[in-house]
């Protein structure tokens, strides 16, 4: 795996976000923090989600905000459910319930809500595809971004795939139970766990090396280390914002373009 460059960008409308640098070639992602919004505290201040107790019309003007910073795209989304449901969707809204979303339109970006877990987005062979992925505890056991990887994003004509693993919570921050640990050291190998502490990251990576043709770069990121930059559930809770990830093909790729 390899610990990818990035920097911090703040968009037209002041939405500040971090990406690869360089960002792969015919794709955008953009890792959005929890800077450059109007939620006051504990929501300071991009929050997007209208769940957690937000003022909704703060959330409504953080939305505004990134969309300009995404070019006015619009999205695609899912109803996250903590799961390894991964859908393939040719335009924006709401695609059902999943953690995954993939596509070969440009034109919109795909994107998921996160709080600690791991976003994770994928770039197929020629960026002919992308998608982008919310892996959490459960939906990392089951190999949800492997699943993603499978099934559209370079897929099994395809030689690599590009993954780049954004903000989350890591190895030095995610301490769980030590029958959880054991299931992810079983399944992942011992590396991925140091007692009860487990990286996420490392068992994503472990889990799509599998696959044999995938290129993995990670942001080093920890949501957990970084409160200024991002919300985390771990160590914000009880009350906490939600950070935005996306990604999109550019203008002139894709199958709809």
């Amino acid at each position: 795996m390899q610990i990818a460059p990035w920097r911090e960008h703040v968009g037209s409308g002041g939405a500040v976000y971090v990406a690869p640098d360089p960002e792969p070639e015919g794709a955008r992602i953009w890792f959005f923090t929890r800077k450059g919004g109007v939620s006051r505290p504990p929501f300071d201040s991009l929050n997007v989600s209208t769940l957690v107790g937000d003022d909704p019309e703060a959330v409504a003007e953080n939305r505004a905000r990134i969309r300009t910073a995404m070019d006015e795209n619009d999205s695609a989304w899912v109803r996250q459910v903590a799961g390894d449901g991964v859908r393939s969707v040719t335009g924006p809204g709401l695609a059902g319930e999943g953690d995954a979303l993939l596509t070969d339109r440009g034109g919109f970006s795909l994107v998921v809500a996160v709080a600690d877990c791991v976003p994770v987005a994928l770039v197929g062979s020629e960026a002919g595809t992308v998608g982008m992925v919310h892996s959490g505890w459960r939906g990392t056991l089951l190999g949800i971004s492997e699943a993603a990887v499978e099934e559209e994003v370079g897929g099994p004509d395809q030689s690599c795939a590009r993954v780049y693993i954004g903000p989350c919570i890591r190895g030095c921050c995610y301490e769980v139970s030590e029958e959880l640990a054991g299931r992810f050291a079983e399944r992942f190998g011992s590396g991925v766990v140091s007692g009860r502490m487990l990286s996420l990251p490392d068992a994503i990576r472990a889990n799509l090396e599998e696959t044999g043709r995938v290129e993995v770069h990670d942001l080093g990121l920890c949501t957990g280390c970084r409160p200024d930059l991002f919300y985390s559930h771990r160590k914000q809770k009880p009350k906490t914002g939600r950070n935005l990830a996306a990604i999109a093909l550019e203008a002139d790729a894709g199958a709809g373009r």
